[in-house]
């Protein structure tokens, strides 16, 4: 059973409730913020271990929480829930740091997949222990990676974007933030460079029909955590 605890900010009571019970019942521990500023305080007070996050929010919006919560140092994560469907929206929320959204109405089990698949990504960061997604596993410590136990052949960038994607697997991942992380950069113009590498990682992984590596057209990548 899980134990991490988890802050859902929504001001509609009634998803508020029903997201707490099924948090509650896959074994999390659950705190509720209805505004932003009220989420704010409890993160100051009692950071949580992911931060489930709607957009629509009274007074501070979602976007402008995790602002703050970016600005404060934090890499908490944050899984943002938005009932617009506008990509600019969804960009928005990447920029502003969150690390994925999921939109309304949702599944149950999609949200507790996005949740684990945070948390595992951010476990990994913190020991430091091989990232394993999709049969690939990467070590970052001896900069090795393998495919179903077979050693993968990568230039040094290569060997990079594919550890950013196999560390954010399960999540949607946009351009700007790969540019940055893996090239330091986060002009879009470079953003045809990603496609580049993508292809290259695709063919090395055997990614034919690019079901592991996935385009989300006009937002970034997916990397299928199986």
């Amino acid at each position: 059973m899980a134990d991490e605890r988890i802050l859902v900010v929504e001001d509609d009571r009634t998803i508020a409730r029903f997201v707490e019970l099924e948090l509650a019942h896959a074994g999390y521990r659950v705190g509720k913020a209805s505004n932003g500023s009220a989420a704010l305080e409890v993160i100051d007070r009692d950071p949580p271990d992911l931060l489930v996050l709607d957009l629509m929010l009274p007074g501070l919006d979602g976007i402008e929480v995790a602002r703050k919560i970016r600005a404060s140092g934090s890499r908490m994560p944050i899984l943002m829930l938005t009932a617009r469907a506008e990509t600019q929206d969804v960009v928005s929320g990447f920029e502003a740091g969150t690390d994925d959204y999921l939109r309304k109405p949702f599944e149950i089990p999609e949200l507790l997949s996005r949740i684990a698949a945070l948390l595992k990504r951010t476990a990994h960061e913190r020991v430091g222990k091989p990232l394993r997604a999709s049969g690939v596993e990467v070590d970052i410590q001896s900069r090795r990676a393998t495919l179903n136990g077979e050693p993968l052949d990568l230039t040094a960038k290569e060997f990079d974007l594919l550890a950013y994607l196999v560390a954010n697997a399960g999540t949607v991942i946009p351009r700007d933030k790969i540019l940055s992380a893996v090239w330091g950069t986060e002009r879009s113009t470079d953003s045809n460079v990603i496609e580049v590498f993508v292809c290259h990682l695709r063919n090395k992984i055997g990614d034919r029909e690019n079901a592991i590596i996935q385009t989300i057209r006009g937002v970034g990548y997916f990397f299928a955590l199986s």
